[in-house]
């Protein structure tokens, strides 16, 4: 039996081929020395033209090419922070944004959503979150693993708040922007409220299907972009000048693939709902954007296997998942979602209808321990 993986976070789709002629054109002529490390301007300009077709006026000073969107992300922790400075993150959230606060100087405070709400953020409980140490609010949106949107009035909530708390930074990673279904994307640029300390942190990886090549990028007001420019260029220097053509060539051409990938992924998500609702004793949200489920599978916690060994929790049965159907899937508690775990439905049919197929297998053939 071959191993079937739906905990990646990229999709298997192949990258742009205008990405692909782009880079190989770059290479041939030579571009393989340091570029600037805020970016080339070409793709900068892209990453503005882009945002400017959608009404959001930014400028290209307000734009850094970074490797990637958790780069990104470092930059801005490390040049945001002091030590005991908190950083307020709703949950679940993307497991990498505990690693990467780990490494700076902040503290992680959590707060907590739930799927009875949609996990959407209470403005009240939002505000009661917020201390004196207080120096970030950060999310991602479209949600990472919860596939869940959140809408202009939820995002102005927080900006609301943000008025009241002049030294609070607003970030909102946007990495699925381009992948929602059946309600509309927002940017946190276009809302309402201080703009001078939101940032966007977007890239590459996810919607262009270019997670190997490493490139992403921040849009901020004009004295954070220059802080984490000297940041970057004093630690890593910049992102490879080759790379960056392949990123601009993608953004300007991204119609070209952007409505065969959301066909597909839409064809996917619906294949993946019908399996999931033929499966007993779970619950589950329909995604809205990005490319992820995340089924609550705690009824299952406490049961045991044929062989007579006990899930004591979500670790145990993704364990079981894995050894004993070949079948790996996310562990929602390292989202902050105990008993859930993540799917991607960005893979092969083939291989998602059969991971759905050992996945019903697998939970009926635990013993459930009857309350």
């Amino acid at each position: 039996m071959t191993e079937i993986n739906l905990s990646l976070g990229s999709s298997s789709f192949n990258s742009p081929a205008p990405a692909l002629q782009a880079a190989i054109d770059a290479l041939q002529n030579n571009k393989t020395f340091y570029g600037p490390a805020e970016g080339t301007a070409t793709l900068r300009q892209s990453i503005v033209d882009r945002y400017t077709q959608e009404g959001i006026s930014i400028k290209p000073e307000q734009v850094l090419v970074t490797p990637g969107t958790k780069q990104a992300l470092f930059n801005l922790l490390s040049i945001l922070l002091q030590p005991g400075d908190e950083i307020i993150v709703p949950t679940p959230a993307w497991f990498g944004f505990h690693e990467l606060i780990k490494y700076s100087p902040g503290k992680l405070v959590t707060l907590p959503t739930t799927a009875s709400d949609n996990y959407s953020i209470n403005e009240a409980d939002l505000r009661k979150a917020i201390t004196p140490k207080t120096r970030l609010i950060l999310l991602t949106n479209p949600a990472n693993p919860t596939g869940g949107l959140f809408s202009r009035t939820e995002i102005e909530a927080i900006l609301r708040v943000l008025e009241e708390h002049p030294n609070v930074y607003f970030i909102c990673d946007e990495i699925y922007d381009l992948y929602t279904y059946d309600s509309t994307f927002t940017s946190a640029l276009a809302c309402t409220g201080p703009q001078e300390r939101v940032i966007v942190v977007n890239g590459f990886s996810k919607t262009f299907a270019m997670s190997g090549w490493r490139v992403g990028y921040i849009i901020a007001p004009e004295d954070v972009i220059s802080k984490a420019t000297a940041f970057q260029s004093g630690t890593y220097s910049g992102v490879s000048v080759f790379i960056q053509d392949a990123a601009e060539a993608a953004m300007r051409h991204r119609a070209e693939g952007l409505q065969m990938m959301l066909a597909t992924l839409e064809s996917r998500r619906q294949l993946t709902q019908e399996k999931l609702q033929a499966i007993p004793n779970i619950a589950f949200k329909l995604p809205e954007g990005a490319y992820y489920f995340f089924p609550d599978l705690s009824y299952y916690i406490g049961s045991t296997t044929t062989s007579g060994t006990t899930i004591n929790s979500t670790a145990d049965l993704c364990t079981y998942l894995q050894n004993e159907y070949k079948l790996v899937v996310a562990n929602g508690d390292n989202f902050g979602g105990k008993g859930h775990v993540r799917i991607s439905f960005a893979v092969e049919e083939t291989e998602l209808v059969e991971a759905m197929h050992r996945l019903k297998n697998a939970l009926s053939k635990l013993t459930v321990r009857e309350v």
